[in-house]
């Protein structure tokens, strides 16, 4: 069988001011035909310049050095700029990370996908075809990919879709010529739970009937178990680890590999810390001699520090670039990662304020409402009455009540736009509730003047899930750590206030004269996080405190926030999408939907023994990093559609639209949240179908 690609000894550098720095050295990748291969590794590693090598899109300054780059036995490399380009639309494609930037924004869906056939008239047997039948073939595609009314819904413009249709659509424009190869950079990143699974099985069953041979590119561990069946890992330009999916998961020898799979977090199994890698991937400019990864892995020796391991056969089909994998193949997880302080103990501790019992009410809310009205425009002035009654409003939290305990950590969890990100900031009083009532260590603060809320700020701060974005690049670190004592008029020694907070989140004091800029996205992360410690607060909301970072950053982070937690007695209202990443650190744990508050308990009771249709679906969405279980993933009941718009919600039950129990009760009631277990509430008339269905 011919393969569909094949890199040998692929070599990539780029010129820079600093010099030629070498990118990529000796990649060797074989694609078969219907195989999809997944690279996987931590950003900075290579993994999208292999995908812009193969497509030969490399940036100006970059190059392919040597190697070759076998498309069906021809050599890429050296085929003029005109065949490539034909190529690329009718053999090659690829899906890129963000749909958005690669969609023309002032063109239409149905001008861009008519454009494309248009472009490639050999894809029609030699035969011209109408625009009336191009148009058929384009609505023909999108109707495969899963957009609805895909006949009226071609003549919408990129904006007018949410991320996951986005996606659906540049899927289907790189699929309209069945390519023989589709390379797929990181497409499921920036999107939800259960569109990650949506896609994910859109790309497999594709696969399935079209034949279609699948680059996958993907720091997701879990994604990369489920849906390849070749793996690749890369370090610092180069692979370090390749075989099949169940090896390499289950028996990996390379001590990066191993330490990945220690530092993903899993809903199923409980652990009271994650392995996090130290230290970060090496600058192309800086690289060290010998193998790249020795300075953060817990097995090196002199001579791992001197010479650069050559790739070893393992068994056949399975390959690693190290000295000492035979022992790596055999040590715990743990034991390849030098020893790391994360965080140390704070020299000022928390102290319980006088007379709080230690299972208090910290922070309470009471039927919480956050509703947004329509902007009104010129338009509206003008027209007046003749638009009223056109004007709604976004229901962005609609009736949440909650009550957190000093010590606790709640989890809030949902799909965008089910309202955690509002009721967080609602609950901080960063933005305006419109009902309800908001309780903070026994104050109620619903509708305080912000004179009498600003002392308050210094115990109840937000870890924003932008680090960049919400620390002014126009200030160094140590200023922006000094600057809350400041806006308190709290007096400090700043340059011991700076050294205690580094030090607090594992940071040394040379970042203390950097800016933002450079930082790297961990690094930045921690400095948000210190920002909001400096003045001991007691409530911190953490708003997707791991959101786009390598999996080894992000249990560095999860291991520090649970550090912290421990020592200062925190309590924590942590926003995220990642169900993995609740069981890790939350005691309990709220499912939002819509504004609504669907399922709330203890976090073990509602992995356990889950009472709602839409929590089950969030359930079933996850990707676990286990290719064992990719049967019962693929045999998984997945919820379908997107979430509706807050701003016309479904009468009733708000997710009966997209549940698989609902009756026609489900679509004339609201169900409140009742008490279905100890503790444990559900917002469902029928949660006992939910707990059959779940065996």
């Amino acid at each position: 069988m011919t393969a569909v690609l094949e890199l040998k000894n692929l070599a990539v550098q780029y010129r820079t001011n600093a010099g030629t720095l070498t990118a990529l050295r000796d990649i060797n990748l074989t694609i078969q035909p219907g195989e999809i291969v997944g690279i996987v590794g931590e950003s900075g590693c290579g993994k999208s310049t292999v995908a812009a090598a193969m497509m030969k899109i490399l940036p100006p300054n970059g190059f392919i050095s040597s190697g070759e780059v076998l498309f069906k036995g021809r050599d890429l490399l050296k085929l003029p700029a005109d065949q490539m380009r034909t190529l690329r639309g009718t053999q090659l494609s690829m899906i890129f990370q963000d749909p958005m930037s690669s969609l023309n924004p002032v063109f239409n869906i149905e001008t861009q996908m008519l454009d494309i056939l248009r472009s490639h008239p050999q894809n029609h047997n030699g035969h011209s075809r109408s625009d009336g039948e191009l148009r058929q073939k384009a609505i023909s595609m999108l109707e495969r990919v899963g957009i609805p009314d895909a006949a009226e819904r071609i003549q919408h413009f990129p904006h007018q879709f949410s991320g996951g249709m986005r996606q659906r659509i540049f899927i289907a424009m790189a699929l309209m010529a069945n390519p023989a190869l589709l390379i797929a950079d990181e497409p499921t990143s920036a999107l939800d739970v259960t569109l990650e699974a949506q896609i994910m099985e859109l790309i497999r069953d594709l696969r399935d009937e079209l034949g279609t041979a699948i680059l996958y590119i993907s720091h997701d561990l879990g994604v990369i178990a489920q849906l390849c069946d070749q793996v690749v890992v890369m370090y610092a330009g180069r692979i370090v680890e390749s075989g099949d999916i169940l090896t390499i998961f289950d028996r990996p020898t390379h001590p990066y590999t191993k330490a990945l799979l220690g530092a993903y977090p899993s809903h199923r199994q409980h652990r009271e810390r994650l392995l996090a890698i130290p230290g970060k991937v090496p600058s192309l400019k800086d690289l060290p001699p010998g193998c790249k990864f020795a300075d953060r892995c817990g097995l090196a020796r002199s001579v791992c520090f001197s010479s650069e391991p050559e790739m070893q056969f393992v068994t056949e089909g399975h390959a690693v670039l190290c000295h000492f994998y035979r022992e790596a193949g055999t040590a715990a997880a743990v034991d390849l990662a030098p020893a790391v302080s994360i965080a140390q103990k704070p020299t000022r501790r928390f102290e319980r304020r006088a007379g709080q019992p230690e299972k208090d009410v910290l922070v309470s809310i009471q039927g919480l409402r956050t509703y947004f009205g329509e902007r009104v425009g010129l338009l509206d002035t003008l027209l007046g009455p003749f638009r009223q009654g056109k004007r709604g409003y976004v229901r962005a939290v609609d009736g949440v009540s909650l009550d957190i305990k000093y010590g606790e950590t709640i989890g809030l969890v949902g799909e965008s736009g089910s309202g955690k990100t509002t009721l967080g900031k609602t609950v901080l009083r960063l933005v305006k509730s419109t009902g309800g009532e908001i309780v903070f260590g026994g104050q109620t603060i619903t509708h305080s003047p912000e004179n009498l809320v600003r002392p308050l700020r210094a115990r109840m701060q937000m870890i924003y899930q932008d680090p960049y974005s919400s620390l002014s690049p126009r200030m160094k670190v140590s200023e922006l750590l000094v600057e809350p004592f400041r806006i308190q008029g709290v007096a400090s020694q700043p340059k011991n206030e700076v050294a205690r907070l580094l030090d607090m989140v594992g940071l040394s004091t040379e970042q203390a004269d950097k800016y933002p800029h450079e930082l790297s996205g961990g690094q930045a992360r921690r400095v948000g996080i210190a920002r909001a410690l400096a003045l001991n607060p007691d409530f911190l909301v953490a708003d997707e405190p791991t959101s786009g970072l390598d999996v080894s950053v992000a249990a560095s982070i999860l291991n520090l926030l649970k550090d912290l937690r421990d020592q200062l007695g925190l309590t924590y209202l942590i926003i995220t999408h990642n169900l993995n990443v609740i069981n890790f650190i939350s005691n309990k744990v709220g499912v939002m939907y819509l504004g609504k508050l669907v399922e709330y308990g203890f976090t073990d009771s509602i992995y356990r023994e889950t009472a709602h249709p839409y929590t089950e679906a969030l359930m079933a969405s996850i990707s676990e990093p286990d290719p064992h279980k990719r049967m019962s993933q693929q045999q998984r009941v997945l919820v379908k559609g997107e979430i509706p718009s807050p701003k016309n919600p479904p009468p009733g039950c708000p997710f009966h639209p997209r549940c698989r129990y609902a009756e026609a009760r489900c679509s004339q009631e609201t169900p409140g949240l009742t008490l279905f277990a100890a503790e444990h509430l559900t917002a469902c008339f029928y949660p006992e179908r939910v707990q059959r269905a779940g065996g």
